[in-house]
């Protein structure tokens, strides 16, 4: 199992565990058998021509890019459970944790992992208790002929999703509770970032207060849209492109918001910039004709002589 710890922006990276092969010994459990058939279904009503399992696909998928990509870095790992801890601390392992360190710094590294361990455990927990809350309250949908309960697949899925993350964050903050890591910088994200920013400055580690205080330096992206696929083949991990894809995504939307904010907050800040570049230029305009007309013309020169 390898952890991989990529910054997108200066103050935010996403995180990505690379699962070891096992091979598959007995009776898939019920829940990885409920996830693969679900897969299936959704495999086959993409491959649709049209209808609404095409528009049901289409508005699904738009759905699932707007899921956090926090949560899913969460739910790559193993979901946490006794058993799967007492192997670990009996293995003593450390597990590889590879990151950039051309622009991030080491002692940053743990503290990145336990902000994304920690900071959204209760989000989970609640969202989890609020989908499973709302599931029985979408069983009447049933009822509707031909399509199936789409409001309660998704609280189901919902569901899922948040449980996997809870799990997937305690699985992450026991690794780093019981130092099963091991930091290394590799070469070829080194390489990688170096190709894609080159003169992107280095990523920081902020805390809330001097984002409240505005000490913090302000945000920038460090891995350009369209990287995605090259992230994947560097790192030897096809399932990275469509997570760093996503988190690009989302991150692109989120600087647009905060930039249409800032517009709505002063709106006549770029005119009255302008304005006051007019007057100025008015007034620079007017002194350089006064400064003209003071100039003693030739006629009167020679009517001096």
């Amino acid at each position: 199992m390898r952890i991989f710890l990529l910054p997108l922006t200066t103050r935010q990276a996403l995180i990505y565990c690379q699962r070891a092969e096992q091979k598959t010994t007995g009776k898939a459990s019920i829940a990885d058998r409920i996830t693969r058939k679900a897969a299936q279904i959704w495999s086959d009503w993409e491959a649709a021509d049209k209808g609404w399992k095409k528009q049901l696909v289409k508005y699904g998928n738009q759905g699932l890019q707007r899921i956090p990509y926090q949560e899913w870095g969460l739910k790559s790992f193993p979901p946490s459970n006794p058993k799967l801890q007492a192997e670990e601390i009996a293995a003593g392992k450390k597990y590889d944790v590879l990151y950039p360190g051309n622009i991030m710094r080491k002692d940053d590294v743990p503290k990145v992992m336990g902000r994304l361990a920690r900071e959204r455990k209760q989000l989970h927990w609640n969202r989890f208790i609020g989908s499973m809350v709302a599931m029985p309250f979408t069983i009447p949908f049933a009822l509707v002929p031909v399509i199936p309960n789409i409001p309660f697949f998704y609280a189901a899925y919902r569901c899922w999703s948040h449980w996997r993350a809870l799990k997937g964050s305690d699985h992450l903050d026991f690794i780093l509770d019981n130092r099963l890591y091991k930091l290394t910088s590799s070469p070829e994200i080194e390489e990688l970032y170096e190709q894609v920013a080159p003169d992107a400055p280095d990523f920081t580690f902020v805390t809330r207060l001097q984002v409240l205080d505005g000490s913090a330096p302000p945000e920038q992206i460090l891995l350009p849209s369209g990287s995605h696929g090259l992230v994947a083949k560097v790192t030897g991990v096809p399932e990275l492109s469509n997570e760093v894809e996503r988190a690009l995504w989302q991150i692109h939307r989120e600087f647009e918001r905060e930039k249409a904010k800032l517009a709505q907050a002063e709106p006549g800040k770029d005119s009255n910039s302008l304005n006051e570049k007019a007057a100025d230029a008015k007034i620079l305009e007017t002194r350089i004709s006064e400064k003209d007309n003071t100039k003693p013309k030739e006629s009167d020169r020679g009517g001096a002589a």
